[in-house]
């Protein structure tokens, strides 16, 4: 959240935008960048498709639906069809008094347009079936491979056209911004693509959604009541440079821009291919008036930010959100993925999802070993005290480099596997953020040079990869030539972004009020020096957390608004790195793990949304053979035994969080790990976990993971592509599997 003074600012634009009713406030200049088309200028073409087949090719065929005007691609394999609504929808019903049955406008809509409202001041949804095919009107031509539809909102003065395309073994469904008509008043902000081509009828059996949230969610279509929930999600997670008025919740967050359904023999996969930064996924879940449950991906176009409604300002909404006036160029795209047989699961996703990636060269074969174990060291933390009755802030040292070294040879010397130990908040200011990667230096407070030579040395010899994580985002002082007052983020209308602190390794607020995020175009430039700092040490090699799982639009680089151009910039970044030294990332989005040596904080639960009927290890479905992976912290979970069985089920190391110092003064620090992460008393039960961890990782080795199953009764059952079968029983009862026992919370493992 935004610190008072920019809040007061944002008042200001509020008032200004209000009376001049323009799009945007900005004035920065951006004369080169891309506005919707004036919709009086909008060319009305006549229809050159009126019904029937449109193209096909040797998997696909594409036809139009002249009396409902959708997209209907069937696929040769085995029938199936997918359109822009639900097919059974499309036949006409009758109740039992012989009325025709109608169905809800919303299944009918091929497309959902957000638009800003100038008269109540706030964002609102026009639908394709009421608000351009009823109420407006609708251009279909052909272009090659498929159709180009034109969707007229009339009433809005809006117009969006869509184009659908057939593939070799896939679909298209794409946007392009640059010709999208508004009239400027009531202006287009953003787009949901067929939100109920993924749908499926409520209470279908042997049928489910999923949303990779977190390590991954099943979805079935219950009816809830009338109106159901709807809800949604940011891929790669929210852009920070937003501010946020409501309570916050820390949940997991989506890490893969993908969804899907299964519905009986068959299932499709959707990957949003183009502007997955810009993209959220969308839910509609057990609505019995709408008789279907669906998920659908949402594309912002346009910078927005939010502001409180101004003291004694008389209006409904207690925020206003402002919009810039100009909009995103890249096309806006998602690829849909029909899969039958043996596939027709998300067991069938994870694997068309990890070919996608190989095939475009996203993720490669590791030539990394397994890790036992992720033990992250926590440094120091910033702590108020008093000289004279005055306050000040001095660094406190949790683990020194010495501490860290006696950490490092006590689990060498017990576990029987090789280890990362990765120091976290060693640098200037310890956890709380300060200069850009805390000065690149380890803080004279931790030890002294001959401490870091001794812990580097040991770790070399042991094989113990030594990694240091750098903050390169988040920063509040100016230093080693990064400034405060130039190499800051900038909003659409050219402020700082002024944010609250919050500790990605911690989880859990800082010291400071606030601070700001590194321009993106100096982010090449700070991932630079952390390598060259690990180099100068000869550490194993450089952790770069915050960088692999932050999503943040910044208006002052070209492109990089909305969140633009994020994955590529972050993938290039990083992958610079890996030239020069090893790259460990944390809870990595899917674009940081193909120049990522290791990834933790790989996540195992979902965030358990009220529609979530379970989760699924589909994060490391898809990964598991490609990067070697381990867990979020397990000592820091809410339920260390559960915890340790995800590790199991999925195949990856356990992580933990430690500290080698606590005493009372710390319990008033804002970080919650640091009070259940004292070395002294975990060291035990962590030797015990990771070699009964590692003792079925050894089995597994660098296998993929060839199939999951899960049911309502607890047990999941990995099967491994080396012969290798592992079933985990989360339920209070035993249950049996191949005829073998598997007791409550507990497991078995099958070989061969």
């Amino acid at each position: 959240m935004k610190n008072t003074f920019i809040k007061i600012i944002g008042i200001i634009l509020v008032f200004s935008c209000m009376l001049s009713l323009l799009t945007g406030c900005s004035g920065n200049g951006k004369a080169s960048y891309a506005k919707t088309l004036p919709f009086s200028k909008l060319q009305y073409k006549e229809n050159t498709i009126t019904g029937g087949e449109i193209c096909q090719n040797n998997r696909f065929t594409m036809s139009w639906n002249d009396e409902y005007k959708q997209v209907v691609v069937t696929d040769k394999k085995d029938g199936t069809r997918y359109s822009t609504m639900p097919t059974d929808a499309m036949k006409v019903q009758y109740d039992s008094d012989g009325f025709e049955i109608m169905n809800n406008v919303q299944i009918e809509s091929p497309i959902i347009v957000h638009y800003y409202d100038p008269e109540t001041l706030s964002e609102k949804n026009a639908f394709g079936s009421l608000d351009a095919i009823d109420g407006g009107e609708i251009f279909a031509e052909a272009v090659d491979n498929g159709v180009k539809v034109t969707y007229v909102f009339s009433s809005h003065e809006i117009a969006v056209s869509v184009i659908y395309k057939l593939n070799e073994d896939s679909f298209e469904i794409s946007v392009d911004p640059k010709e999208i008509y508004d009239n400027g008043k009531t202006f287009v902000t953003g787009v949901a693509v067929a939100p109920f081509l993924c749908s499926l009828k409520n209470d279908s059996k042997e049928s489910y959604l999923f949303i990779p949230d977190g390590s991954g969610a099943i979805i079935e279509p219950q009816v809830i009541d009338i109106i159901g929930r709807q809800g949604g999600t940011r891929v790669y997670g929210e852009d920070i440079t937003v501010n946020d008025f409501t309570l916050t919740s820390f949940t997991e967050k989506v890490n893969m821009p993908i969804f899907g359904k299964k519905q009986g023999d068959s299932a499709v996969l959707g990957i949003i291919t183009s502007s997955a930064e810009r993209a959220y996924l969308n839910w509609d879940i057990g609505s019995s008036a709408k008789k279907y449950s669906s998920i659908y991906p949402f594309f912002r176009i346009r910078g927005y930010d939010i502001v409180k409604r101004p003291s004694g300002f008389v209006m409904s909404l207690a925020e206003i959100p402002l919009y810039d006036e100009y909009i995103t160029e890249e096309l806006l795209a998602v690829t849909y993925y029909p899969l039958s047989g043996k596939d027709a699961n998300y067991s069938g996703m994870a694997k068309t999802y990890r070919n996608y990636l190989e095939k475009n060269g996203l993720i490669k074969k590791s030539n990394q070993n397994q890790i036992g174990a992720t033990i992250r060291i926590l440094g120091g933390i910033n702590q108020k005290t008093y000289n004279f009755g005055m306050p000040s802030t001095e660094l406190s040292a949790l683990t020194t480099v010495s501490q860290a070294e006696e950490i490092a040879k006590y689990f060498d010397d017990k576990i029987n596997s090789d280890i990362i130990i990765s120091l976290v908040g060693f640098g200037k200011s310890g956890l709380d953020i300060g200069e850009i990667g805390a000065g690149f230096e380890i803080a004279s407070k931790f030890g002294s040079k001959s401490d870091i030579s001794s812990l580097i040395n040991y770790c070399k010899k042991s094989n113990t990869k030594l990694f240091m994580d750098f903050d390169i985002v988040g920063f509040n002082e100016s230093g080693n030539g990064f400034s405060t007052s130039s190499d800051t983020a900038k909003s659409f209308d050219g402020q700082t972004v002024y944010l609250d602190f919050y500790n990605n390794i911690t989880r859990n607020a800082g010291s400071q009020t606030s601070y700001m995020l590194l321009n993106r175009a100096r982010l090449s430039d700070a991932a630079n020096k952390a390598v060259d700092t690990i180099k100068e040490y000869g550490f194993s090699g450089v952790s770069l957390s915050s960088l692999s799982n932050t999503a943040y639009s910044d208006f002052s680089k070209t492109g990089a608004g909305v969140s633009g151009g994020l994955s590529t910039d972050v993938a290039s970044i990083l992958n610079n790195c890996a030239k020069n030294t090893a790259v460990l990332t944390s809870n990595s989005n899917i674009y940081a793990v193909g120049a990522s040596n290791y990834v933790t904080e790989t996540p195992i639960t979902s965030s358990q949304f009220d529609i979530t009927s379970c989760d699924v290890p589909f994060y490391q479905m898809v990964l598991r053979g490609y990067v070697p992976m381990s867990s979020t912290s397990i000592n820091t979970s809410v339920d260390y035994k559960t915890a340790v069985l995800k590790c199991i089920e999925s195949g990856i190391a356990p992580s933990f969080t430690l500290s080698y110092t606590y005493d009372n003064s710390f319990a008033s620090a804002k970080f919650s790990a640091i009070p259940v992460s004292h070395f002294s008393g975990q060291r035990e039960k962590i030797v015990q976990t990771v070699n009964q961890v590692n003792a079925i990782l050894e089995k597994t080795s660098d296998a993929a993971i060839l199939w999951h199953g899960a049911n309502k009764n607890g047990l999941r059952v990995t099967k491994f592509d080396n012969g290798v079968t592992i079933a985990v029983n989360y339920g209070d009862k035993d249950v049996a599997y191949q005829g073998k026992k598997v007791a409550a919370k507990d497991y078995i493992v099958l070989e061969g």
